[in-house]
């Protein structure tokens, strides 16, 4: 990524953020539950391909991204009078995948590390069935 387009994906990050939140009103759309993860924008900056975060279920994911989908057109606008481009980039909305691969990947070392931690742990001493008199 050249300096350019990371100056305009930070730029566009920065910006669109709070217009979603204060300016989306789509029940689909839970300002809340939906964060911003990065913005790829390519050499040409005619697109800026913006990856979401949602705090729920696929069904709660799907419903996110077809409202801001929806509100692309309205969201650009919005960000066209608060930027200064000389073409503001069409934006994209996609599901953020890193994220759920990193959480996956992480539940998975957690697991593994558990099992090595269980294997080398020493077996406790058996205690005799035979009670001494004393």
């Amino acid at each position: 990524m050249s300096r350019r387009t990371e100056r305009v994906s930070n730029l566009i990050r920065n910006t669109l953020g709070p217009i979603l939140l204060a300016k989306i009103s789509d029940p689909r759309f839970d300002p809340v539950a939906a964060s911003i993860t990065r913005v790829e924008v390519p050499e040409d900056l005619l697109t800026a391909r913006v990856y979401i975060s949602v705090a729920g279920d696929q069904k709660d994911q799907n419903k996110t991204i077809k409202a801001l989908r929806h509100a692309a057109g309205y969201l650009q606008e919005q960000m066209m009078k608060r930027i200064q481009l000389r073409h503001t980039p069409r934006l994209d909305f996609q599901i953020d995948q890193k994220l759920k691969k990193t959480m996956e990947t992480l539940n998975i070392l957690a697991e593994v590390t558990e099992e090595l931690r269980k294997k080398q742990q020493p077996a406790e001493p058996h205690q005799s069935s035979k009670m001494t008199d004393q």
